[in-house]
């Protein structure tokens, strides 16, 4: 699966909770400046990485790679390239041999490489499915009008590939004012129709807070500001946690599917309202499945399947 997004709509922090942890660095800046390969293995402890020359040739390894490391390979003029392997830690666990490519942002105006290197992964990389990450709030720029456009040049030759657009920071909506979610994702979809795309998969998201649910699943150190986050989005969405996968545009057997393991876990809390533990465990895995990451993953399930 291919990850493309213009600069800072929250693509590393929807791919590192598709990981499960902190693995790509995560700033308010362009942090991803070289095509970045991650393979899910079971069974790996950590993640290993390499870095590797435009000849080819490797320069660098790490058996134990940090999002230190790969901020600093990032910003190695010499880097063209990044391969990590590792298990994700998340669950349900994917199946293994998943590959998720992060590419540059291709706006970054101080570098025209970035937009070359997207260009050239669209164009050669043999992905099944492209999930394009929108920011909620920036939709219709200048610079999001172009990184569409690019895209569909790209994709030219071959329409066929699965196309998710992830529609991310959906959160800072704000209801009070009448930003409605759902008038929202019908804008994107006409907005998104209207730049060439047929009948576009649209998925409202908060990347961050589903990225924090699972940092705190699995037991991870979070800052003072990430634990906020995940508390704001449980209290915010606690009366409304049907509201994102209602209006998402997945196809109806993804939906019917994101309902049932939502209604599940519902079930389940009132058994285990009295231990604390369990229960807060409950409340975050609710949240990733509203959150829109779950209804990537189960896409991504899909389309595996129809692969085979």
């Amino acid at each position: 699966m291919l990850v493309a997004a213009p600069m800072s709509a929250g693509k590393s922090s929807f791919i590192n909770a598709l990981i499960g942890d902190e693995l790509l660095h995560v700033a308010n800046e362009a942090t991803t400046a070289c095509l970045t390969r991650v393979e899910h293995r079971k069974g790996v402890k950590s993640f290993r990485g390499a870095c590797y020359l435009d000849s080819g040739a490797v320069l660098a390894t790490q058996r134990d790679a940090s999002a230190e490391l790969l901020r600093d390979w990032n910003s190695d003029g010499r880097v063209k390239r990044i391969e990590l392997k590792g298990s994700f830690n998340v669950a349900p666990r994917p199946a293994s041999g998943l590959v998720v490519y992060d590419t540059p942002g291709p706006n970054n105006s101080q570098n025209e490489r970035h937009g070359q290197l997207m260009r050239e992964a669209v164009q050669n990389i043999p992905f099944k499915a492209l999930c394009y990450v929108l920011n909620a709030g920036q939709l219709g720029t200048v610079d999001d009008r172009a990184c569409l456009e690019m895209l569909r040049n790209g994709l030219a030759d071959d329409p066929a590939h699965e196309i998710y657009f992830v529609l991310n920071k959906i959160d800072l909506l704000d209801p009070e004012k009448g930003e409605d979610i759902g008038e929202h994702v019908e804008r994107v979809h006409q907005y998104l129709s209207d730049a060439g795309f047929h009948d576009p998969i649209v998925i409202p998201t908060i990347a961050d807070a589903a990225l924090y649910a699972r940092k705190a699943l699995n037991r991870l150190s979070m800052t003072r500001p990430q634990r906020s986050k995940l508390h704001q989005t449980l209290d915010e969405f606690s009366d409304r946690k049907r509201a994102l996968i209602h209006v998402t545009t997945a196809p109806a057997a993804v939906k019917k599917r994101l309902l049932k393991e939502l209604d599940e876990l519902e079930q389940r809390s009132d058994a285990i309202a009295s231990n604390e533990a369990l229960a807060e465990e409950n409340e975050l895995k609710q949240l990733i499945t509203y959150s829109g990451l779950r209804t990537v993953e189960l896409l991504i399930q899909l389309q595996r399947r129809l692969a085979e």
